[in-house]
C-alpha cells in the first residue's frame, strides 16, 4: 500500500473524529441554553492550502465564508452581482466595476474599492493561473468604482472573476491564518489536512445565515462519504457514486438530487508525445472516435446519470455544435485507419508490420474514468491495438511527464453560460487544460477572435464554430456529460446542488437543519 493511501485513510478517520466530535445530533444547547443548529458536510476534494488565490480546489469557496465580484447562479448559470454592485465596459478593454457598500470582512472592516484592489493584485501576484486568465494591466480606484483596463478587449473578464482563486480577502492577514472574507461564514478554526469550522458570521450583509455552525470535511473515497451520511456522520454528501444512488434512493430519511452538469467526460490526446505522428493524423483520431460505444458508457458505466456527448457543448446551448451523432462501429473504425496509412491485416491494424501500442492514463478521483478506459481498450483490442492503462494518483502530476499517448479526462465545459473559461484552457498553447500541448494555428486564431468579440450572439456563433471545428476533425473525444449529484438528510433544507464544485458556494445562509 502506497503512502499516499495511508494519508487518506488517516484523514478519513480524523474526518470520523471530527464529526463524532461535533455531536450526532444536528441541535445541541449553546451556553445560552437555547439550540444550536450545526451541519456536517462532507466534499470531495481539500483545500492544499489556506490561501483562498493559491487553493487547487475550491473548497474555500464552498465553504461560504468567501465571496467573488461576480457571482454564477447555480440554477440559470447566469452571471449576477456580487460584491460588485454593477459593471460595464463600453470597449470591452475598459472597465467600471462599482464596489458593493455596506460590506463587512469578518473582522469588522468595511469592505471598499482599495480593499478589492489590493485583493485583486494579491491574487494576480500569487497566482500565475489568475495573472493569465485575468489579463489586467491595471487598476484604479475612484470612490467606489473600481477601473480596470485589459491586455486588449476581454468581454470575458466579468466571468473570470467568478473563479474561485479571485475571492475578495482582507490581505493584511498572516499567510498562516485562515483567510478573511466576506460570506455569510466564516472560519472558527482550519486545518487543511482535517476540514474546517465555521460559525455565522452576524453582521453579514445579505442576511444572517439559519445555521450557527458548520463542520465541513472531505473525503475523496466516495463509499466513506456513503457511510457518514447512512451513520448520521455527515448531514450532506457531495457526489456520492453512482451504484450507491438507488440505494440511497431507497432510504426514507434521505434525499437524492441529481442535475445536469457542465462537465463533459473525454479523451485528450497528446501530440507532443511519442506516437505524435498517429494523433496528427485526423483519419487515425477518428478511427479511434469510431470505436467508442458512447450509449454503453452512459448505460453501463454512468448508471443513466449522464447524457451521450459528441462534442465539447452537449445540449442546446446557443454556441452547441449541430447534433451530428458519432457512430460506433468496427467496421468505419477500419476504413478510418486505413485512410490514415496504416495497414488493415485480417481485422487488425497494423504500423509498419508491428501491432500499435498505446498508453492510456486515467484517475480513480472521478471513478467512472477508468472504467471508461476499460471500455476503449477492450475495443481498440478487436481490431489489434494494445492500449495499456496507467492508474495515475494525481493525474495533474502525471501527464505534465509527457510519458502518454491519450487520457480519459474530465473538463467544465459549458460553466458560466458560455465556453469562454474552457476554450482558452484546453485549446491556447499554453492553456492550463492543453495537456496534450495541440497547436493549431486556425484554431488559435478563432479563438483569438472570440476572444476580441464584444457582441454576446457573435462570441456564441465564434464559439459555435470552433466547437465544430474540434469535432469534426476530432482533436478529442468527447464522450458524456454526467450529471452532478448531492445526497442529504430529510432535515436539511436550503442545500442546491450545483452544476459543478468549482464555482458556487455550497454552504449558504439559506442552508438549514430542522428536528426530525
Amino acid at each position: 500500500m502506497k503512502k499516499c493511501t495511508y494519508l487518506w485513510i488517516l484523514v478519513g478517520l480524523f474526518s470520523c473524529l471530527m464529526l463524532a466530535a461535533a455531536g450526532c445530533s444536528s441541535e445541541k444547547k449553546s451556553g445560552s441554553g437555547t439550540k444550536e443548529k450545526v451541519l456536517k458536510f462532507i466534499t470531495v476534494w481539500p483545500a492544499n492550502t489556506m490561501d483562498p488565490h493559491r487553493c487547487h480546489f475550491s473548497f474555500i469557496l464552498n465553504s461560504g465564508a468567501m465571496e467573488t465580484l461576480v457571482g454564477l447562479d447555480p440554477k440559470t448559470t447566469e452571471l449576477y452581482p456580487w460584491l460588485a454592485e454593477s459593471w460595464k465596459s463600453e470597449d470591452g478593454q475598459h472597465w467600471e466595476f462599482k464596489i458593493r457598500k455596506g460590506v463587512k470582512f469578518h473582522n469588522g472592516k468595511d469592505l471598499t474599492a482599495e480593499a478589492v484592489k489590493a485583493s485583486l493584485e494579491r491574487s494576480i501576484s500569487a497566482n500565475p493561473g489568475v495573472k493569465a486568465s485575468l489579463k489586467i494591466t491595471a487598476i484604479e480606484v475612484a470612490g467606489d468604482i473600481l477601473k480596470i483596463t485589459t491586455e486588449n478587449p476581454y468581454p470575458a473578464l466579468p466571468s473570470e472573476l467568478v473563479h474561485y482563486n479571485t475571492v475578495i480577502m482582507d490581505v493584511a492577514v498572516p499567510d498562516n491564518k485562515p483567510p478573511i472574507g466576506t460570506g455569510a461564514f466564516m472560519f472558527a478554526s482550519f486545518d487543511i489536512a482535517k476540514g474546517a469550522e465555521l460559525v455565522k458570521f452576524p453582521q453579514y450583509w445579505n442576511g444572517i445565515a439559519k445555521l450557527d455552525r458548520v463542520i465541513m470535511t472531505f473525503n475523496d473515497d466516495a463509499n466513506a462519504r456513503l457511510l457518514a451520511l447512512q451513520s448520521g456522520d455527515a448531514d450532506i454528501i457531495y457526489r456520492p457514486a453512482l451504484d450507491t444512488l438507488q440505494t440511497l434512493r431507497k432510504d426514507d430519511k434521505v434525499i437524492v438530487e441529481s442535475v445536469p452538469g457542465k462537465r463533459v467526460y473525454h479523451l485528450i490526446y497528446n501530440y507532443a508525445g511519442k506516437n505524435q505522428d498517429l494523433w496528427s493524423n485526423e483519419e487515425f483520431r477518428k478511427g479511434i472516435d469510431a470505436l467508442i460505444n458512447r450509449q454503453e458508457i452512459v448505460d453501463k458505466v454512468m448508471g443513466k446519470e449522464a447524457v451521450v456527448a459528441y462534442n465539447p457543448f452537449p445540449g442546446i446551448y446557443s454556441f452547441s455544435p449541430d447534433s451530428k451523432p458519432h457512430i460506433y462501429s468496427i467496421e468505419k473504425a477500419l476504413q478510418h485507419f486505413q485512410a490514415a496509412g496504416l495497414t488493415v491485416q485480417d481485422g487488425k491494424v497494423l504500423r509498419n508490420g508491428q501491432p500499435i501500442k498505446l498508453r492510456m492514463a486515467t484517475y480513480i478521483a472521478r471513478p467512472e474514468l477508468p472504467q471508461i478506459a476499460q471500455i476503449v481498450q477492450a475495443t481498440a483490442k478487436q481490431v489489434g491495438i494494445e492500449m495499456e492503462i496507467q492508474v495515475a494518483e494525481n493525474i495533474d502530476e502525471y501527464l505534465p511527464q509527457g510519458n502518454w499517448d491519450l487520457v480519459t479526462y474530465s473538463l467544465l465545459t459549458t460553466t458560466r453560460g458560455d465556453g469562454a473559461f474552457f476554450l482558452n484552457a484546453a485549446f491556447s498553447p499554453k492553456g492550463m487544460q492543453n495537456h496534450g500541448r495541440l497547436t493549431v494555428p486556425e484554431l488559435i486564431s478563432l479563438l483569438d477572435t472570440y476572444n476580441q468579440t464584444i457582441d454576446k450572439a457573435k462570441r456564441n456563433e465564434t464559439a459555435k464554430t470552433i466547437a465544430t471545428m474540434i469535432e469534426e476533425r476530432a482533436y478529442n473525444a468527447y464522450i458524456t456529460s454526467p450529471y452532478e449529484t448531492a445526497a442529504y438528510r430529510k432535515n436539511v433544507k436550503g442545500w442546491v446542488t450545483p452544476s459543478n464544485e468549482f464555482e458556487f458556494q455550497m454552504v449558504t445562509k439559506d442552508l438549514d437543519i430542522v428536528s426530525e
